[in-house]
């Protein structure tokens, strides 16, 4: 069952706001996981793949930096520009 909210965010969209089961996310001192439970942190991303998993399915985007905020079961990532694979 999905646990956590991901939510990823442009200037101009919503890009993604769905329940997943884990986020993996290009930090800007390397990649980092998160899955339910995580403690709440904050910080930069890099350029480079996200990636989150829902069952056996996973979908890839590519983040062009941004910031990541997690809190609570949610990931909340804020972005100026999304590549989808």
């Amino acid at each position: 069952m999905a646990d956590i909210l991901l939510q990823v965010i442009t200037p101009v969209s919503l890009v993604v706001d769905e329940r997943v089961d884990e986020v993996v996310a290009p930090g800007e001192v390397g990649e980092f996981g998160v899955l339910p439970g995580h403690v709440p942190f904050i910080t930069i991303l890099k350029e480079g793949e996200l990636r989150f998993k829902k069952g056996s399915q996973e979908k890839k985007m590519i983040v062009e930096g941004g910031i990541a905020e997690v809190r609570d079961d949610k990931v909340t990532v804020l972005t100026d520009r999304v590549i989808i694979d």
